[in-house]
């Protein structure tokens, strides 16, 4: 049994192999207790490998592998940012300031697609990367997260805490469904407009791919054909734990 990880700002999801197989995915708040999600790593049955991605740069990417050597006498492999890998070419000038999540997912997704493709990750940022037919990464912007969009507002204006009202109109009548209307309209209209851009700059069909914990609520109103993928991360971790050298 080989165990995968994903650690992002907000949460901690991880599958076995037969579980991200079978799109069974387990999940905890990084805010929890680390008690919390290690109570029911304690009911598994050891695995014989733990690969580890993680944008967190605290203390809690350290306690969860010293956790697994300890209990599962396992050296769990961090995934890193490679210049190249896969078949994919990172854009970066600097490989290594490309987060690895973005750049698992980069692979994750050049293995589904050879073609053109947008890669959309909706978390506590919405990253959204383009990749060519040759496999280059092309670059790609960072936005607040549809949460982080309103909380923005909220912290740095006198706009007063509000609930979400889930409502999505470009003709709001009320602060809420205004602040919720702008966070999604200004992230959708991002998604289209760097599909269309790159449609024009390859001259080929483009794959538009979403994953991360908002893509659902994304994909109701983005107006372009697009693939929902929930955990293009954790396939990205079991590419490389899988691939011969």
């Amino acid at each position: 049994m080989v165990l995968f990880v994903d650690i992002g700002n907000t949460t901690v999801k991880w599958a076995t192999d037969k579980e991200l197989g079978d799109g069974v995915i387990h999940q905890t708040a990084v805010g929890e207790p680390l008690s919390t999600m290690l109570s029911t790593w304690e009911r598994m049955n050891p695995p014989l490998e733990v690969h580890i991605s993680s944008v967190l740069r605290n203390t809690r990417t350290a306690e969860i592998c010293q956790w697994i050597s300890y209990h599962w006498q396992v050296s769990p492999v961090l995934a890193e940012t490679k210049a190249a890998e896969m078949g994919v070419t990172n854009g970066y000038s600097e490989p290594g300031r490309l987060g690895v999540d973005r750049w698992l997912a980069l692979l994750a997704a050049r293995s589904l697609f050879k073609t053109p493709s947008v890669v959309v990750d909706c978390g506590s940022a919405t990253t959204l990367d383009s990749i060519d037919s040759a496999g280059r990464h092309l670059g790609g912007v960072i936005l607040p997260g549809l949460h982080l969009f309103q909380r923005c507002l909220v912290a740095n204006t006198d706009i007063p805490t509000f609930e979400d009202s889930g409502t999505i109109d470009y003709f709001a009548t009320d602060t809420a469904s205004g602040i919720s209307s702008g966070a999604m309209l200004a992230t959708a209209s991002s998604v289209a407009r760097m599909v269309e851009m790159l449609q024009k700059r390859s001259g080929e069909q483009v794959n538009c791919l979403l994953t991360g914990g908002g893509s659902q609520l994304l994909a109701q109103h983005l107006n372009v054909s697009h693939r929902l993928v929930p955990n293009l991360v954790l396939q990205g971790l079991a590419l490389l734990a899988g691939r011969k050298d």
